[in-house]
Formats: C-alpha cells, sequence, structure tokens
C-alpha cells in the first residue's frame, strides 16, 4: 500500500534526522480490514511515543506488485529495525509469511541475519496459540501492550544495534520460543484510566465506505464478567475493566475536536454491561453526536433500549449463538429464548428497523438440527416482527486453545449441510451471510496446532496462500487432515 493512494488525517511523519529506530507495525490483512478495528491505529499512537522512534503501518495487498510498502513514507520491510506484526485472525499467518517472502526475508528465524529486521509477533491469536509461528518470528509477546508500552519504549531506545533481540526481552511479557511455561507472563492493563489513549486518530479523509473508518474508536471497557466456554475474552482478559466516565467525556471531546468527526464506534466485549452506559449515551445525545454499538448481550441490553431509541439508533446486534436454550446455557451463555423474544419485543415497540443476530454452527454433535432450529426460531421472528429486518451470520465453531471447548471436536463437512439449511429454509425477508466453510477447517488447525505447521504453512505461502495450495501441501483436503490429527 503505497502513501500517494491515501488521503489521512493524524499521520505521524517524523524528521528524518531525529529517527534513530524504525518500527514496521504490520497488519497482515487489508487496509480496510485493519482500520476497521481499534488495534492498528492503538498500537499506532503507543508506538509512535518517543520522538527519537518512527512507527509506520504496512498492511498486505494481493494486488499490489512487488514487495509490501509502509503507508507514510513507502518504505519496504527490510529498511525499519523491528517489524512487529499483530494478528488478530489465524489465517492471516499465510499473508504475513507472504510478505516477507515477496520483501525478500526469510520465512524462517534460523536462515535471517543480523542484517534482517527483527520479527515481532503479538495479538490475540499469539496470545492464545504461538507455537504455529515459533519457528518464524524471533519475539513474542503475550497479552495487552499498554500495560507496558513505556518501558517497551524507554529499552528500545537505550538499546544499541545488535542487541535489540535481548534489549526488548527485558520487558516484562515479551519471550522468545525457547521460553518455558513459567517464563511467559500474560500482561494486563489493569486501569484503563492511567494508560495512553489517542484522541487524534488517524483515518482515512475520504473513505469509499462511510462510517466506521470515518469515525473515532472508543474503547470503553475490557474483558468480559461471563466467561462463554468458547470465548478467548472470557479466559484470557479477566476481569472487566472499565474506563470512568469523565476519562470517557474527556476522550469524546477531545477525539470529535482531533479526530475531526462526529461518529463515535462504542468498543467493549459486553458494552451494556458498562456500569455507566446510560449516562454515556445521555452524553452523546446532549452533545448530538452519533454513535455505533457493537453486539450487545440482551439481559443487559434491555435496560437502555429506551436511552438507544432516544440516540436515534435504528439498528442492534445480539449474539444468540444457538437457538437451543440448554445447549445456550450449557456454553455458559445464560439467555433463555423467552428473554431473547422480550427483547426483541421490546425493540420492535422502540422502532428498531434491523437486528442482526449471530449464531454459532457445531455446539453439539447434532449440526443439522443446530441449523433447523435456527431456521425455526428466525422464521418465526420474522413472522412476529414483520417491522423489523432481520440479518443472520453464522460461523462454524473454532475451537481455540486455553477455552472449554478447546478439545471439542467439528464435523466442518457437516457444517456445509448446516449452511444449505439455512439457505434454503430460512424466508425470504431474512438476509443470510455465512462464513466460507472451506476455510474452517484450516483456521481450526492453526488454532489448535503446534509447531509442526510452520513448514507447511511456508510451503503454502510460497504457493500463494490459496484453497488449493492447503490442499496440495497437506495432501488431503484440510477436513480430512483435521479430523485425522485432532479428532478425539
Amino acid at each position: 500500500m503505497r502513501r500517494r493512494r491515501l488521503r489521512e488525517i493524524n499521520v505521524i511523519q517524523k524528521p528524518t534526522h531525529d529517527v534513530q529506530w524504525r518500527i514496521g507495525l504490520v497488519y497482515p490483512n487489508s487496509y480496510s480490514i485493519g482500520m476497521s478495528g481499534l488495534t492498528v491505529k492503538l498500537l499506532y499512537h503507543l508506538l509512535n511515543q518517543h520522538q527519537n522512534i518512527a512507527a509506520e503501518r504496512i498492511f498486505f495487498s494481493a494486488d499490489l506488485p512487488g514487495p509490501p510498502r509502509s503507508v507514510e513514507t513507502g518504505k519496504t520491510l527490510v529498511e525499519f529495525d523491528l517489524l512487529a506484526f499483530t494478528f488478530q485472525f489465524e489465517l492471516d499467518y499465510i499473508n504475513a509469511i507472504r510478505m516477507l517472502l515477496r520483501s525478500g526475508i526469510p520465512a524462517y528465524q534460523k536462515n535471517r541475519t543480523p542484517d534482517h529486521p527483527l520479527l515481532l509477533a503479538g495479538g490475540p491469536t499469539v496470545t492464545t496459540n504461538p507455537e504455529p509461528l515459533f519457528e518464524i518470528f524471533d519475539i513474542f509477546f503475550s497479552g495487552e501492550f499498554e500495560s507496558v508500552a513505556e518501558i517497551f519504549l524507554e529499552a528500545f531506545i537505550s538499546s544499541k544495534h545488535g542487541i535489540l533481540r535481548d534489549t526488548i526481552l527485558t520487558v516484562p511479557g515479551f519471550y522468545t520460543p525457547q521460553a518455558t511455561e513459567s517464563q511467559i507472563s500474560l500482561k494486563i492493563t489493569s486501569n484503563l484510566d492511567e494508560v495512553n489513549y489517542p484522541t487524534a486518530q488517524v483515518r482515512p479523509i475520504k473513505p469509499r465506505k462511510k462510517g466506521i473508518l470515518n469515525g473515532y474508536f472508543l474503547q470503553i471497557s475490557r474483558g468480559c464478567t461471563h466467561g462463554c466456554h468458547f470465548c478467548l475474552i472470557g479466559k484470557y482478559f479477566r476481569p472487566q475493566r472499565e474506563r470512568s466516565l469523565p476519562v470517557l467525556k474527556d476522550l469524546i471531546t477531545n477525539g470529535a475536536k482531533d479526530t475531526k468527526t462526529d461518529f463515535f464506534s462504542l468498543i467493549g466485549s459486553s458494552v451494556a454491561d458498562y456500569s455507566q452506559i446510560q449516562e454515556l449515551i445521555d452524553y452523546f445525545i446532549e452533545n448530538e453526536l452519533k454513535f455505533t454499538l457493537p453486539s450487545i448481550r440482551i439481559d443487559s441490553g434491555i435496560d437502555v433500549l429506551d436511552s438507544i431509541k432516544q440516540a436515534g439508533l435504528r439498528s442492534l446486534s445480539i449474539a444468540p449463538e444457538t437457538a437451543f436454550e440448554d445447549v445456550r446455557f450449557g456454553i455458559g451463555k445464560k439467555i433463555s429464548n423467552s428473554q431473547l423474544n422480550e427483547f426483541i419485543q421490546r425493540a420492535d415497540q422502540y422502532k428498531i428497523q434491523e437486528i442482526r443476530l449471530y449464531f454459532i454452527l457445531g455446539l453439539t454433535s447434532e449440526i443439522v438440527s443446530e441449523a433447523h432450529e435456527i431456521v425455526k426460531f428466525v422464521n418465526n421472528l420474522a413472522a412476529s416482527f414483520p417491522t423489523i429486518k432481520f440479518t443472520i451470520s453464522v460461523t462454524p465453531l473454532i475451537p481455540k486453545r486455553g477455552t472449554k471447548l478447546e478439545n471439542k471436536w467439528v464435523n466442518y463437512k457437516e457444517i456445509q449441510l448446516g449452511f444449505n439449511v439455512l439457505k434454503q429454509h430460512l424466508v425470504r425477508t431474512v438476509r443470510y451471510k455465512s462464513f466460507p466453510i472451506h476455510w474452517a477447517a484450516i483456521q481450526a488447525i492453526l488454532s489448535i496446532g503446534g509447531r509442526d505447521l510452520a513448514p507447511k504453512m511456508v510451503k503454502v505461502a510460497e504457493l500463494g496462500g490459496a484453497y488449493q495450495a492447503w490442499k496440495k501441501i497437506l495432501e488431503k483436503e484440510p477436513n480430512d487432515y483435521y479430523i485425522e490429527k485432532f479428532k478425539r
């Protein structure tokens, strides 16, 4: 991605004579996906807090020829001292390797020299299962970076070329593949009010799609108290922590001014659980600012529907996960079908025009039955509330290492049958989206697999990263490989 292709505000560019170290902040997916979340904006801000350290963003593009280049100055990967990769999705591992290969950087750590940039991996997938990347990256980070950002920058700037790796390893949360389990510490930000948070967030001036890319990302909380069995947040990023209302008000005021927007995306795993959510919404209303909510829990969200109506929101997202009430309770999401119906009935009374529902297939061994129950549940909603437009998104269960469903085996071939049921039997007024099923088994393999995956990933990347490349390297359908490797 070349800088001339973009017009952005709040881009950070530093005088060359001031810069002692250069960090490439690499998001191994597209610009639009990377800039649609908080991670890149936050890390970009934190890594640029020292005047002698320049961090530039680099995104993956399958279309642009040649080596990947930074947004800010067009530098290639080899021109940086440190390449900090943040991974939100396991499937991005292949993109990362392709970026290295296109830049002339050896994929394996053992084949690189001190003349190559140091490679750092972090992000939620790395926190939960870094092993597939152990032969590729030099250093890893576990947890939330804000808690050690200042220590990291101080160590970085005091280091010398040649000992950068060892210097970074003195910072809590960083480790090498050789570290023992007892040497790896998960870093959690204990007080959100005390850490640095950007008010001048980088964003495109005229994005192709207005809305989220055009707004300010306001994280109001971290973690979750509910502990659903499939969820990484409830397992690794506890306890739930909140930014205080006075701090949020300051961020809203300064964020609107510095990011030049009146549109705010609220960030948090359970936004409706925020202790002063009604007061926060009232503040948006009083200042005539627009905002959007992520998926909310209906047991807490029902109490704020009146405030949401006053704010002018006409769409909401909720996540029943399954239409089977007993299964929902069994995975730790203790919300009844009657509560779901009551919430939607109340939403209808408040003139909510669209409701998005998120489901997971594969929570039981009877996947087709799960799909039929979703059809029955959603079609009944569509008939009962004709003024609401329902959109459902259905994803296969991807077991995550460390969660209670880590060892839950999923028949991905049967999930395709479940998708077929949904496609054939949902009423036409319901909009339906599903995850590309042929990638699900690959994501599951990367999510719970080990160090032996590195050579396979490199070969897949060398072949271009397509699904057919996976079939060739695994020498069978990925689903069959997953069955042989992980079925218990």
